[in-house]
């Protein structure tokens, strides 16, 4: 827990709109400060009229590498953020990264300055707290692990916490079984994808793209392949339309996002299969089963891992679990992005460091990647806060 010197000062918590109020409201005016924070990153912070003394830390989700950097107000969940914190008594703190991608290294340390750029402008906060979201959450279990003596706890939504290799791990998997059903229908390999390859759903602008018409195509036209890979690459779904969508939000995660984890380690693969055994529980009849899994077993692409890329997000981007403050996580057991294994693999981390005393864990029953309704965010933070405050672990 933080030390006693942090905890005075603060009220017990009360559950107020979407999060908890800290204390009773200052008087102060509503202030808004923006600027750089590196080359090519620039900072927002804002401060409510009536500021409860507490600084949400915010560290945003994956962006494709290639888009434009854009500021945290151009980012729409940012928005919304921010209106539900301001109006509860929150300060906000968030920056953009100097290049979009797995910028992971880039995120820790963007989001670590924020405090000091907040005290600087505004005064020290009487807590602060770190949230992230998908790839931010790695981020803010990052820094609950390095620099505790800063911050009070933590609320890690959807992230990969298990680390980098397990998400690399899924997504390679993924790709193979998915050429192997579906061969030549994607370009590339699984971590090199032609460049201006381009999987747009009709909800994106400018799409449907011609080849998220013909990946769907591809599905519809043979169903029984489909369900396989999805048994092969572990998909998760609990009906017809999840297994489709889970199928197309991974063609899309494997297209937009994978060419940048090889980039980040000078075109090295971190990424092996060669003592991978793929599993095809697609049917009742366990004989056919284990034919299928055998076909998979012995046609599938095999590749191998560069040590030195494999060391490198093993040593840098791998939770320790020697988390310093309390930490609640928050995932849907069906996420087609960052699977929900990343909870078990980060919850056995902590207990091994001996730390599960520092770490609760809250699984939503959904499908859908950080699909969390507003009360559940509320809650999730509630209990955090209310666990600083009071010391009792929800």
């Amino acid at each position: 827990m933080p030390p006693a010197t942090r905890i005075s000062g603060l009220a017990p918590a009360v559950l107020v709109g979407i999060v908890l109020a800290l204390a009773a409201p200052q008087a102060r005016a509503q202030s808004h400060f923006e600027g750089d924070i590196a080359p090519g990153s620039s900072y927002e912070i804002d401060v409510p009229a009536a500021w409860n003394g507490a600084l949400v830390l915010y560290a945003h989700g994956l962006i494709q590498s290639g888009l434009p950097v854009t500021p945290p107000s151009a980012q729409p969940e940012f928005a919304a953020l921010r209106t539900a914190l301001l109006s509860s008594g929150f300060a906000l703190a968030a920056s953009s990264l100097s290049s979009n991608g797995w910028a992971l290294a880039d995120a820790v340390r963007h989001t670590n300055q924020l405090s000091g750029i907040f005290q600087s402008k505004v005064g020290a906060a009487r807590r602060t707290f770190l949230m992230g979201a998908s790839m931010g959450a790695l981020v803010a279990v990052k820094l609950a692990e390095t620099q505790a003596r800063q911050y009070d706890g933590v609320l890690a939504l959807c992230g990969p916490v298990g680390g980098a290799l397990p998400q690399l791990q899924y997504v390679g998997d993924g790709r193979v079984t998915f050429d192997h059903y579906f061969p030549g229908l994607l370009q590339g390999t699984p971590f090199e994808i032609p460049p201006g390859t381009a999987f747009l759903s009709p909800m994106d602008p400018g799409g449907p793209s011609p080849l998220f018409l013909q990946v769907v195509a591809a599905f519809a036209n043979n169903l029984p392949a489909l369900v396989r890979w999805a048994a092969a690459a572990n998909l998760p779904h609990d009906t017809n339309a999840e297994l489709a969508d889970s199928a197309l939000a991974f063609v899309g995660l494997s297209i937009r996002y994978t060419s940048d984890f090889v980039e980040r380690v000078n075109g090295k693969l971190p990424y092996d299969n060669r003592d991978t055994t793929y599993v095809v529980d697609a049917t009742s009849d366990r004989v056919l089963n284990a034919y299928l899994s055998g076909v998979l077993n012995a046609n599938v692409a095999r590749l191998d891992a560069d040590p030195s890329a494999t060391n490198y997000y093993d040593h840098n981007e791998t939770p320790s679990g020697r988390i310093g403050i309390p930490v609640v996580t928050l995932h849907t057991t069906r996420d087609p992005i960052v699977p929900f294994s990343h909870e078990t693999l980060f919850g056995a981390t902590v207990a091994g460091a001996g730390r599960s005393q520092l770490l609760t864990q809250i699984p939503i029953d959904r499908w859908g990647h950080c699909t969390f309704t507003p009360d559940e965010v509320q809650t999730a933070l509630g209990n955090l806060v209310r666990w600083v405050e009071t010391g009792a672990k929800p």
